[in-house]
């Protein structure tokens, strides 16, 4: 984490998140419903899926920031994870709901142009989806949080169906006719792709995640500077959240005393723990081997 504050913001940012996607789609649907815009009408129907993950969201930090217990000695890290696998689900039925509202669009041979007003709004709630995907992907990525970068993929992808929207107004006013019901269909194939991307995210998660290579490659080469130890084994990684925990077995020379090496091994869990961030437990194990050690 770089900055003190990113915690205050990583606590706010899902409230203002969730609070201001409500507010955004029941704007979308009142100016979609009066000047007749089925894109932004889809947009509207986006805007309660952020607002469902959102909600998600904040359940999840709740209560994978609850302590570690003797039930759940690993913590509670893993409840983002579902968070993220059911609001993929939700947003899966959102997306099916615009497709179907579409292609009934086409069928029938509607094609409303929308009022102006549609511009506007399609322009503001572009901005407000812009700045929910900077401050969700900020506050996720330093605090290491599955359900706040899930959030934040879903403000990235409201932005993506807001242009989408916007070109399909401005199509109307060109003359083409269907671009609205056009811009509608491609809202709810952006909305399905997110979908897909939180949903393997959220399984990912649950099956035990390693750590990124340069993370594990950085832990090797702290545990092979220190004095006395001659090899790294193994080393495994989990992540439940936004904490992981590793798991080395490192090689040392077996004329060490049991102190010696119990020493040793403490000493790699401190400085592991001092230069890499996000970890919640460093789990070293020590393997004699035939080696002379020069030194007392």
């Amino acid at each position: 984490m770089k900055y003190p504050e990113c915690t205050r913001c990583g606590k706010w940012s899902p409230i203002l998140s969730a609070m201001g996607n409500f507010a955004m789609s029941i704007f979308k649907f009142v100016v979609g419903g009066l000047t007749g815009s089925k894109g932004l009408m889809a947009d509207g129907v986006h805007s309660i899926a952020d607002t469902v993950s959102s909600l998600f969201v904040l359940i999840a930090l709740r209560i994978s920031g609850k302590p570690k217990d003797a039930g759940h000695p690993y913590g509670h890290g893993k409840v983002e994870y579902i968070s993220t696998i059911s609001a993929a689900l939700f947003i899966f039925l959102c997306a099916s709901l615009i497709l179907v509202d579409a292609l009934h669009s086409f069928r029938d041979g509607s094609h409303a142009i929308p009022g102006n007003a549609a511009l506007l709004a399609t322009i503001i709630s572009l901005f407000y989806s812009y700045l929910m995907y900077t401050s969700n992907t900020c506050a996720g990525t330093q605090l290491n949080s599955p359900a706040m970068l899930a959030d934040a993929a879903e403000s990235k992808a409201d932005s993506l169906t807001s242009v989408a929207v916007l070109l399909g107004l401005i199509g109307t006013k060109l003359g083409f006719i269907y671009s609205d019901t056009v811009a509608a269909l491609v809202v709810s194939i952006f909305v399905f792709h997110i979908g897909v991307e939180m949903f393997m995210k959220g399984v990912h998660g649950l099956i035990d995640i390693s750590m990124d290579r340069d993370t594990l490659e950085d832990i090797k080469n702290i545990c092979q500077r220190v004095r006395g130890i001659e090899g790294v084994r193994a080393i495994r990684s989990r992540c439940m959240g936004q904490k992981c925990s590793v798991d080395i077995d490192i090689e040392v020379s077996r004329t060490f005393t049991v102190l010696e090496t119990h020493t040793m091994v403490e000493q790699v869990k401190a400085i592991i723990l001092n230069k890499i961030e996000g970890l919640d437990g460093v789990f070293v194990r020590a393997y004699p081997i035939e080696k002379w050690r020069f030194w007392n």
